[in-house]
C-alpha cells in the first residue's frame, strides 16, 4: 500500500450563508487549496465529497458533481460520500484508499453544508435521520435528546455535577477566540456557562453546538508527490492510520451508552497501525459537538480513565499548553459543525498544527495528532493519526 500524505488545505469561515450555493461554498474551499500549493488541476485524480444534508434540505443530490462543476474538475471522478455528522471523515476515508491503492496520485477532499437557511425544526428533523427510524426519530428523539440521554446516564453514574462540564464549552470558545474561520468569537466563563438556558435537560446552551454552514478542502497525494513538494519548500504531513468502526445505531441497543464502543476500537486499531499510544499524542480532535461527547472521546480514546474526563476539563489540562489539548481552534462547539463539513476541516485544522502553521492556536511541538469524527451518537466513528512530515 501507498503511504498517504496532505499537502494543502482550504477554510471558509463557518458563518450562516444565506444567499451563496452549496456549490459556491465548496468551490471557494478547493479554491484556496489549490491555491497554497504548487499541484494544478491537471494533477487531480478524483474528487471526494462529504455531505450529509443537501438532499433534504437544499434538494440537492451529486454534490461531488457539483463542485467538479464549479471548480473546473469536470472529467474527473467524483464521488459523494454520506456518514452522517461524520461525512466528511467518510470522504476522507475514500480518499485515503483510493491514494493507499494505488488508484489516484492525487485527490480532493472537501467537505460542505448549509443548514441555516431552513427552520430550526426542519433542520433537527433531518439531523434526526442519522438515529434509528424505528425506535428514536420516530418517537420524537432528536440528537439534542439522545445527547441529554446520555449525559444523564453520566451525571449519575460518576455521581458528579453538570457544571463540572464547563470546562469543554470554556477551552473550545477560548481557542475559538484565536480562529478566524470559527463561527463563534466569543469567550465564556463558568458563570456563563451555568446561567445559559437549558436545551433539553441537562444540556444547556454552552453544552451543544449551533446551525450553521461551511465548506473545508484538504488534498491527499502519494510520497512521490509530497516529497517533491517539501522538497520545494511545502509543509505537508503524513497519515499514519485510518480507522473506521461501527455500533448499534440505536443507543438503546448498546450495552452502555456512557461509554462509546466504536470510538474506543477505532482509537485502538488507529493506535496498532500506527505503532503508537495514547501517551504518544500531542493534540486531540474530538467530535466535541456536546460537552459530553468530549468527555466521552477522551476516555475512549484512552487518555484518561472511565469518568475522569471532567477532573482534566476543569484544571486547563485541555488547554493549548496542556497535557492534552483538544479541539484546538475551538472544535465542533465553538468553530462550529457544518455536519457534512466538520470531519474535513479537523483535519485541515490537524494539519495546520503538525506543520507548525496554527498561529496564535499552535500547540507546542505539535508532531502528532489524533483526530476522531462521529456519525450520530458515535454510532460510526473514523480515526485519523497524522505526523508531521
Amino acid at each position: 500500500m501507498s503511504e498517504v500524505y496532505i499537502v494543502a488545505s482550504g477554510m471558509i469561515p463557518v458563518s450562516k450563508y444565506k444567499n451563496e450555493s452549496l456549490g459556491e461554498l465548496g468551490s471557494k474551499a478547493i479554491n484556496l487549496a489549490l491555491a497554497s500549493t504548487e499541484l494544478s488541476l491537471d494533477d487531480i485524480g478524483a474528487l471526494y465529497a462529504g455531505n450529509m444534508l443537501a438532499g433534504q434540505l437544499c434538494q440537492q443530490q451529486l454534490v461531488s458533481a457539483l463542485l467538479a462543476q464549479h471548480s473546473n474538475l469536470l472529467g474527473r471522478e467524483t464521488i459523494t460520500a454520506e456518514g452522517a455528522c461524520a461525512s466528511g471523515a467518510a470522504a476522507t476515508r475514500l480518499g485515503f484508499m483510493a491514494i493507499s491503492s494505488g488508484c489516484h496520485e492525487a485527490v480532493i477532499i472537501c467537505g460542505v453544508e448549509k443548514m441555516s437557511h431552513c427552520s430550526r425544526d426542519q433542520t433537527t428533523q433531518a439531523l434526526a435521520t442519522a438515529a434509528d427510524r424505528d425506535t428514536e426519530s420516530s418517537k420524537g428523539e432528536t440528537f439534542l435528546s439522545l445527547n441529554a440521554n446520555i449525559m444523564r446516564s453520566y451525571l449519575e453514574s460518576n455521581k458528579i455535577s453538570r457544571d463540572d462540564f464547563s470546562g469543554f464549552a470554556i477551552n473550545a470558545h477560548r481557542n475559538a477566540m484565536t480562529n478566524p474561520n470559527a463561527l463563534f468569537h466569543k469567550s465564556i466563563c463558568q458563570k456563563t456557562y451555568r446561567e445559559s438556558h437549558d436545551v433539553s435537560y441537562p444540556l444547556r446552551l454552552y453544552d451543544s453546538p449551533a446551525i450553521c454552514d461551511g465548506a473545508a478542502c484538504i488534498i491527499l497525494t502519494n510520497k512521490k508527490i509530497a516529497k517533491s513538494l517539501r522538497n520545494n519548500g511545502a509543509k505537508v504531513c503524513k497519515i499514519l492510520a485510518s480507522s473506521v468502526v461501527s455500533d448499534n445505531i440505536a443507543t438503546s441497543k448498546r450495552r452502555d451508552n456512557t461509554w462509546l464502543s466504536a470510538a474506543e476500537t477505532s482509537a485502538t486499531k488507529a493506535y496498532t497501525k500506527a505503532g503508537l499510544s495514547p501517551q504518544h499524542i500531542d493534540f486531540f480532535e474530538p467530535h466535541d459537538a456536546y460537552t459530553i461527547m468530549s468527555a466521552l472521546s477522551l476516555e475512549a480514546a484512552g487518555f484518561v480513565d472511565r469518568g475522569a474526563a471532567v477532573s482534566i476539563a476543569n484544571d486547563n489540562s485541555i488547554g493549548l499548553q496542556g497535557i492534552i489539548p483538544i479541539s484546538t481552534f475551538g472544535g465542533l462547539k465553538a468553530r462550529g459543525h457544518p455536519v457534512g463539513a466538520t470531519g474535513v476541516y479537523q483535519m485541515a485544522e490537524a494539519f495546520l498544527q503538525v506543520t507548525g502553521n496554527a498561529n496564535d492556536n499552535q500547540v507546542s511541538d505539535a508532531n502528532i495528532g489524533l483526530i476522531q469524527n462521529f456519525s450520530g451518537t458515535a454510532t460510526v466513528t473514523f480515526t485519523n493519526i497524522i505526523e508531521s512530515y
